[in-house]
């Protein structure tokens, strides 16, 4: 018989809450009646390649405890799969979960209650293919260029006494000093959009950084990406802006143009390329950033109207 639920968890996540709650994850499952097991990762990659092993041993469900770029390893693997993929919120900022309604500080019962229904939600994944032939990836809630991509590998580089929202705050004041704007060519369905940039946030959903509302329309279920462009800004205004995007309010400002999409190539004509997503380095341009509609079926309390 096939195990019916692999719980991978980042042994370093959620600064090392997450294996704990991974473990007390496993052990309620098992107390229910159900086969479990708990893979811990060892370095970057781990996740995925773990992932991959389990499709091909017939696991019902696998299930990850970490942050973003966890669940970003797991979904590149299981997206358009038949296997549900499970989520605990056990990392830094959680940025998916909190799309889905899940958080951190839930109980361990409610945690649960969508793994132990055997229910599914198909929910959209993003998926980054570069142009000069190395393979995509796949990603599920904001990428980003310019300005937030070089906050992302700022904190992905250094350690900080902070988590969550105030050690990308912090990253903000100290890429700010340097921070040069690209120059780039935008083309979806919006037509094409080409200039100087502070940053393109290409979002499956709403949250990044912790809580930070980038695109509030966005929804993981909407078959569409949501494109937030920042014009070139001076650094006082991106001081003065960078508040306002924890309610979403940015998108009032003048300088900011909320767009939406299927697909948009992106193109850095000036200026560095990188793109980064999940809080990961995702590539970097020219490449196609592309919706692909109810690819991941997410365990949920309430069934979609297909069966499982």
């Amino acid at each position: 018989m096939s195990l019916e639920f692999l719980v991978i968890a980042n042994p370093a996540s959620g600064r090392r809450r997450g294996p704990e709650l991974a473990r007390r994850a496993v052990e309620g499952l098992r107390a229910a009646g159900r086969s479990a097991e708990l893979f811990l990762t060892e370095g970057p990659g781990g996740a995925g390649v773990r992932a991959r092993h389990a499709l091909d041993e017939g696991v019902a469900t696998i299930v990850g405890c970490g942050g973003d770029g966890t669940l970003q390893e797991l979904a590149d693997v299981v997206a358009a799969t038949p296997v549900r993929m499970g989520i605990l919120p056990g990392g830094r900022c959680n940025d998916l979960a909190r799309a889905l309604g899940l958080h951190r500080k839930d109980s361990l019962e409610k945690l649960l209650a969508p793994l132990l229904s055997d229910a599914f939600r198909r929910i959209d994944v993003a998926r980054y293919s570069p142009l000069d032939g190395r393979p995509p990836k796949r990603y599920c809630t904001v990428a980003t260029l310019g300005f937030d991509s070089a906050v992302t590998e700022f904190v992905r580089t250094h350690r900080f006494p902070v988590r969550g929202s105030a050690e990308y705050v912090y990253g903000v004041l100290r890429v700010l000093l340097s921070f040069r704007p690209p120059v780039v060519r935008l083309t979806g369905d919006f037509g094409t959009f080409e200039g100087p940039i502070t940053l393109a946030a290409t979002a499956n959903s709403a949250y990044y950084g912790g809580a930070m509302r980038i695109a509030p329309d966005a929804r993981v279920d909407d078959g569409q990406l949501d494109l937030c462009v920042v014009d070139a800004l001076p650094r006082e205004t991106i001081v003065r802006v960078l508040p306002l995007v924890f309610s979403g309010r940015h998108t009032e400002h003048s300088s900011v143009r909320m767009l939406r999409t299927r697909k948009v190539e992106i193109e850095v004509l000036e200026g560095s390329p990188n793109l980064c997503a999940d809080g990961e380095i995702l590539g970097s341009a020219p490449a196609y950033l592309e919706c692909e509609p109810g690819a991941l079926k997410i365990c949920s309390e309430f069934s979609t109207s297909e069966t499982t």
